[in-house]
């Protein structure tokens, strides 16, 4: 099922290309039917896990707001109080305590009092914070301890599963998945089920490309923002390019890379002369391609038809991780992609590794407005941005 834009897109592309476009992969078959019939037993001990997880999320979430009464001084915000557990018997009877030294304040205005209120709220809001950590450290001991879980549930997460292997799995287990395969189709909720493997491939999806912001600062410290992302997806593979400035330190920044960027941001107006970092034009992949779909050996993302490519970038099949990458751009390719030439990521073996198995093509729509807009930014107001932001080390 392909949304009208990405139909309206290939429309206009050559027929080969097309062609091309729609070629199942040689492996998909038996790919998905593997995945479907691992995902059951998964996702049977991801619902496990979560069984012991949840009290732990809603105890975190009970102590942050009884957290947030006693920085607020407002016992309403956090009762009724749990007078069995121990924690919150002893938060109550905080209140009580803190109220009745308060009333007294009132009446003698003893300087005394409050130095004694002071010393309560610090006493509980430590008895809180204890309480946090320990329910934080117990979460993720549990999450460290299911490590290999949980990444063996990253295929499943927002599969397109097939019904008849995942009703062969649960013969002999019970799943989550198998209620959910055993509604009639078009009444599950929580997955979606096609008939094949094959059929997989007929799902497609893909987004305009985002508007870009403003470089920021994200919570953890780094910067955000400054970027554009484009995203399609079509069965079980989710393909997602980002065009953004990229960051690299300066001081290891060899000069024949150093003079390369200058090159390039030269030529498309982008003026950064920041002490520390040196900046250039990137695009950046990502892929949900651990193994083989068929028989390629490695990806290349191009412009243009894959029997004549200009190609962006090119790297190894099979990895067992997803395809991730971060790709220097030269000009010619900010100026097509600027010009809103479509992106492609074609899977590629055979005996000289250059045999198309099989393409995704990245939807072009707001593509070209959106990196326009972003190369603006880069050749205007960014510099000014980075000095504010990100200051050399001293």
């Amino acid at each position: 099922m392909r949304t009208a834009a990405l139909a309206a897109l290939i429309s206009l592309l050559p027929t080969a290309l097309v062609a091309q476009l729609d070629v199942v992969p040689s492996r998909l078959a038996q790919v998905e039917l593997a995945r479907s019939r691992a995902c059951v037993g998964t996702l049977a001990q991801i619902a496990t896990l979560d069984g012991v997880i949840q009290p732990l999320v809603v105890r975190a979430s009970r102590l942050r707001e009884i957290a947030g009464a006693v920085a607020l001084e407002d016992r309403s915000a956090a009762e009724p109080f749990d007078a069995d557990d121990p924690t919150e018997a002893l938060i109550r009877d905080w209140f009580r305590t803190d109220a009745a030294l308060a009333q007294r304040y009132v009446t003698t205005e003893d300087p005394g009092l409050l130095n004694e209120r002071q010393a309560g709220r610090e006493t509980i809001k430590a008895v809180v914070t204890q309480a946090l950590a320990s329910v934080q450290e117990r979460a993720d001991s549990t999450l460290d301890a299911n490590a290999s879980l949980l990444q063996a549930a990253g295929p499943c997460d927002g599969a397109i599963f097939v019904r008849s292997a995942v009703e062969e799995a649960c013969t002999s287990v019970s799943s989550p998945l198998c209620d959910q395969a055993a509604l009639p189709p078009g009444q599950s909720a929580d997955f979606r089920f096609v008939d094949s493997g094959e059929s997989v491939w007929e799902i497609r999806e893909d987004r305009p490309w985002t508007v870009p912001s403003p470089l920021q600062p994200n919570g953890d410290g780094q910067l955000g923002g400054g970027r554009t992302i484009g995203y399609a997806r079509i069965g079980n593979v989710a393909v997602s390019l980002s065009f953004s400035p990229l960051f690299r330190d300066r001081e290891r920044t060899s000069s024949e890379e150093l003079e390369a960027y200058t090159a390039i941001n030269d030529s498309l107006g982008i003026r950064v002369d920041h002490p520390a970092l040196v900046v250039a034009p990137a695009l950046g992949l990502r892929a949900a391609l651990p193994e083989p779909l068929g028989t390629e050996t490695r990806y290349i993302v191009h412009f243009g038809d894959i029997d004549a490519p200009d190609i962006v970038w090119t790297g190894p099949a099979a990895s067992g991780t997803p395809l991730e990458a971060t790709i220097p751009l030269a000009a010619r390719h900010v100026v097509r992609l600027r010009s809103g030439d479509p992106v492609m990521l074609t899977a590629a073996g055979g005996p000289d590794g250059n045999q198309p198995e099989f393409s995704i093509i990245v939807g072009n729509v707001n593509q070209g407005p959106a990196t326009a807009v972003l190369l603006n930014y880069m050749a205007s107001q960014m510099a000014e941005d980075l000095e504010r932001l990100v200051q050399p080390r001293g």
